[in-house]
């Protein structure tokens, strides 16, 4: 991710018959890039620019009636609606939605981001000669997250804190069903009991509101990231909700030194990019979520720069870096 502070993390999956390996986690100017790219930080990746919640835009509307490679297209101007913006001043992209209530007609995702945005982005990195690869949401997070845990037949509501938001969606088998941005809870002070409420209200009447809308799929787990509160605040807002969360870890699923542990400590955005990377090996072939374990052939997965990430694969030949939703490829 891209601002006046910038994030990078490398996932490696290299290791056969290992769990998922964070090689490192830094965090920087601009002006580090460069530094980052001459310590082989990014070598043999494909960078992914990751899109904070700020610079993307998010609805859910029915599916337009076209066929599948023109909705990217078709929700352009619905997005230019929504953002008061021009069409063309908008990068695009549509992630159709599993059917999860009979009474609605098909839904999709539709995203876009500022072309001017991503333009400097791009252009930042280019100065300090990192080519970019794809572009895609922090929101994909929340995928990386639930393959990462693995699942059952029963939908799971996911979310994770990042920067002053929690982003926060109804998954099934690792796919998005819904999607939704909730503004973090003012805390003064940062663990009073109001907070804790107020947060536990704010997950409750959206989980409440996907098991309304789902009527197709029962909701049975809630797993959270909230790596910026601490372990008694986080107890209290479990427990105050009726289905308690589970709490998700780096720990738990990449391996990394103590250095690297320490720098994602309490770190919501390196979590979060971290598992972005993840669901990027995971859907490119790389790593078997369900095994715990990765297939022959090498990969590695970076993330970059506070709105930028990279996923990484050693095949040359590959281009199935996808995260959905996935915004745009650049060639």
């Amino acid at each position: 991710m891209l601002g006046e502070t910038c994030l990078a993390v490398r996932v490696d999956a290299s290791t056969p018959g290992a769990r998922l390996r964070l090689v490192d986690a830094v965090e920087g100017t601009a002006q580090d890039l460069r530094d980052w790219r001459q310590r082989k930080f990014f070598a043999g990746s494909q960078v992914v620019l990751v899109l904070g919640t700020a610079e993307r835009q998010i609805i859910t509307i029915d599916r337009p009636d076209v066929q599948d490679d023109e909705l990217q297209q078709a929700v352009r101007w619905p997005l230019a609606e929504a953002m008061e913006l021009e069409a063309e001043e908008l990068l695009t992209t549509a992630q159709p939605l599993p059917p999860i209530n009979a009474a609605l007609k098909p839904q999709l995702l539709a995203i876009a981001a500022r072309v001017a945005v991503a333009r400097a982005h791009i252009a930042t990195l280019k100065s300090a000669g990192i080519a970019l690869r794809s572009i895609d949401i922090v929101d994909s997070a929340l995928r990386g997250m639930a393959l990462l845990q693995g699942s059952d037949n029963n939908g799971s509501v996911v979310l994770a804190f990042v920067g002053g938001d929690i982003c926060i969606g109804l998954l099934w088998h690792g796919e998005f069903c819904a999607l939704r941005t909730l503004a973090l809870p003012v805390r003064v002070p940062r663990d009073s009991g109001e907070f804790e409420e107020q947060l536990a209200l704010h997950i409750q009447r959206t989980t409440d509101h996907f098991e309304r809308q789902a009527t197709q799929l029962a909701v049975r787990h809630v797993l959270a990231s909230m790596p910026s509160l601490g372990d008694a605040t986080r107890e209290s807002v479990r427990s105050a909700l009726p289905l308690a969360p589970r709490m998700f870890e780096l720990d738990a699923h990449f391996d990394m030194s103590g250095v690297t542990r320490e720098r994602c400590e309490g770190h919501n955005e390196l979590s979060a990019l971290a598992c972005v990377a993840a669901a990027r090996l995971i859907d490119a072939g790389h790593w078997d979520a369900s095994a715990n374990a990765p297939p022959a052939q090498d990969a590695a997965a970076s993330i970059a720069a506070h709105a930028v990430a990279s996923a990484s694969a050693r095949s040359a030949s590959d281009n199935g870096m996808r995260t959905e939703p996935h915004l745009v490829d650049v060639e």
